[in-house]
């Protein structure tokens, strides 16, 4: 069973190996299965991953990870020239058959320069580039110290840029009600991650969705709202209403300007 603990110390073993346990066990998450375990080593060896990784806060047993989630479990990979990358492995238990759709939408949304470079799938795998920061909440706790305003300012415009980005594709995220698992900061650049929901067959929700966790009613929006010195929520709730009516560049502006975005 995973379990958030302490990281735990890495462990890389070349992809052979992973049919044995206790890497086996998440290969093939939740239920060993040593001949689907060979059928992944060879599909992480089509994707020219060398050896995997293990390391994290979420933990399998002993062996640590970079996260899990309803659809797979995410490990560093190293390539055979040395590049690492994230690795997404499908879980047994997914609600879909491959990561082929996963892929697809993020390859998607990379086009418009948003989402960690996917680099390739097969049915049970997908890489990526992997990203090292911290998660959005975690950076916007630990901002402080002279121009910290204009930081969380320009993070919170960075992300909704790309929110908007996505609008105007037609392509909704579906999980940035909460950023915490879905942003990752890297140096000062916010990163979306983890499209396995995203859809382009329903109205896509992006900037008001992650503008309500940013502003209004999350952990961190508080906070946010004290930095960037902001009363109350009534002028956002209103112009994210705005937005949400007409999706124009006109709304998209206004609301902007309720945390102090000149443009």
């Amino acid at each position: 069973m995973a379990k958030a603990a302490p990281p735990a110390p890495d462990e890389t073993v070349p992809v052979s190996r992973l049919d044995r346990m206790p890497y086996l066990g998440v290969l093939t998450y939740p239920s060993p299965d040593l001949a689907e375990a060979r059928s992944r080593i060879e599909q992480l060896t089509r994707l020219g991953i060398r050896e995997v990784t293990f390391g994290g806060r979420t933990r399998i047993g002993r062996l640590g990870l970079v996260g899990i989630g309803t659809v797979g479990v995410v490990v560093r990979g190293t390539t055979a020239a040395g590049e690492v990358c994230a690795v997404k492995i499908r879980r047994t238990d997914a609600n879909r058959g491959s990561m082929a759709e996963e892929f697809r939408l993020t390859r998607l949304a990379n086009r418009v320069m948003i989402g960690a470079p996917a680099y390739g799938a097969t049915k049970d795998a997908m890489s990526m580039r992997y990203l090292k920061g911290v998660e959005l909440e975690d950076y916007v706790k630990a901002a402080s110290g002279r121009g910290t305003a204009a930081r969380v300012r320009r993070l919170a415009h960075l992300l909704l840029n790309q929110c908007r980005k996505l609008d105007l594709i037609g392509l909704d995220h579906g999980e940035l009600s909460n950023l915490r698992k879905h942003v990752i900061v890297e140096g000062e650049t916010p990163w979306m991650i983890d499209f396995e929901s995203a859809s382009q067959r329903r109205a896509p929700r992006n900037v008001t969705t992650a503008a309500q966790y940013l502003f209004v009613g999350s952990s961190a929006s508080s906070r946010i709202r004290r930095v960037l010195s902001i009363g109350g929520t009534g002028e956002i709730i209103v112009a994210l209403r705005r937005y949400k009516g007409d999706a124009s560049d006109e709304s998209y502006v206004r609301f902007l300007g309720t945390f102090g975005v000149k443009t």
